[in-house]
């Protein structure tokens, strides 16, 4: 029994010591003033996790308050933050369903979402992006939004449509059992499609 619980504790610290790897390679590569959340080194995944349901992570207040009271009328659970250290102190508690990231931390650190994925594979994650990020016509924004799911994130819900369609992504990535949004995957069309 207690060979079981340092197995299982010692693996535990590998993959610690793996993700803060990742994490310095980031800081080093990154100019300090475009990293979008400052990742301590000293982060530690508890084994004991209480269940977070779904984190909200937006520095604008309103747009982080919406969504979080939206899902909060629908019954989730839900925990929200503007991002930087208090990130790190919620994953350090909670195991989260869903986190709903915004764009810009995905844009600053291409490896934002992987890494979060490489640590918490359970967890779903929508981007929400500005306007222009997403536009069918706008092949760079295609590209963007390729290389979102390459990552592993479920979906992305326009910063002006979030009203509209967020709670049907939500519900939708609480679901599912697939990796991404299958509409978004059939050619990137957007996922306005899922409207309530």
């Amino acid at each position: 029994m207690g060979r079981t619980y340092y197995s299982a504790e010692k693996d535990m610290e590998d993959k610690v010591r793996r993700i803060e790897q990742d994490f310095n390679r980031i800081e080093n590569r990154e100019d300090r003033k475009f990293m979008a959340v400052g990742m301590p080194v000293d982060l530690w995944l508890e084994s004991g996790f209480d269940e977070g349901g779904i984190l909200v992570i937006n520095s604008d207040v309103n747009i982080r308050s919406n969504i979080a009271n939206s899902l909060r009328t629908r019954g989730y659970k839900v925990h929200e933050t503007s991002g930087g250290p208090d990130v790190m102190s919620l994953l350090r508690k909670f195991s989260f369903s869903l986190m709903i990231v915004p764009w810009v931390m995905f844009e600053r650190s291409g490896d934002f979402v992987s890494l979060l994925r490489k640590a918490f594979p359970q967890t779903r994650i929508i981007i929400t992006s500005p306007n222009f990020a997403w536009s069918s016509e706008n092949v760079v924004g295609a590209s963007h939004g390729k290389n979102a799911l390459d990552a592993g994130a479920y979906s992305y819900v326009p910063d002006k449509h979030i009203d509209r369609s967020l709670l049907t992504c939500v519900e939708s990535a609480m679901k599912s059992h697939e990796r991404s949004c299958p509409v978004l995957m059939n050619g990137l069309a957007c996922n306005l499609k899922c409207t309530l």
